[in-house]
């Protein structure tokens, strides 16, 4: 028997759009199917070649906006995903989802004292500002020493 539950199967049934795969499943395999449906969003979404953007919009469009308000219906989930599908096998990587940094208190601080910059701006002051005027600007604010010492650091 071919194992219906692997990655490459299951990306294959999304991109050709086999309706009655989801239907073959057995009550284990379709557990199993609720529980990754996160994860075939993941997979889904990242496709080599001239698709990708095609499938990444898709796939955020259709899924991933509303995925937490369809967590009880895997099954709808799933056919939303296969709409995204070109009718054709692709070739799916996996992309990890991106880290959370340590918080940098720096960057919080700067923010609230410049709220009209976006992040990319705060993290270049964050990195290239000059820590002499930064200093001063913090102790005329009435910062005290240590909490100076504890944002410079």
């Amino acid at each position: 028997m071919v194992d219906k539950l692997n990655i490459k199967n299951e990306m294959r049934v999304l991109d050709t759009r086999d309706r009655k795969w989801w239907g073959e499943l057995t009550p284990e395999e379709t557990a199993a199917m609720s529980k990754s449906m996160w994860t075939q969003m993941r997979w889904a979404s990242s496709v080599k070649g001239s698709n990708a953007a095609q499938y990444l919009m898709l796939v955020n469009e259709f899924t991933n906006l509303h995925f937490n308000s369809l967590a009880k219906h895997p099954q709808l989930q799933h056919q939303l995903l296969q709409l995204a599908g070109s009718g054709k096998t692709q070739f799916h990587e996996w992309i990890p989802p991106g880290k959370r940094g340590k918080k940098n208190k720096l960057a919080e601080w700067l923010i609230t004292q410049y709220p009209e910059h976006n992040d990319d701006e705060i993290a270049i002051l964050a990195n290239s500002a000059d820590k002499k005027e930064l200093r001063d600007i913090m102790e005329q604010q009435g910062m005290t020493k240590k909490e100076i010492k504890e944002l410079l650091k």
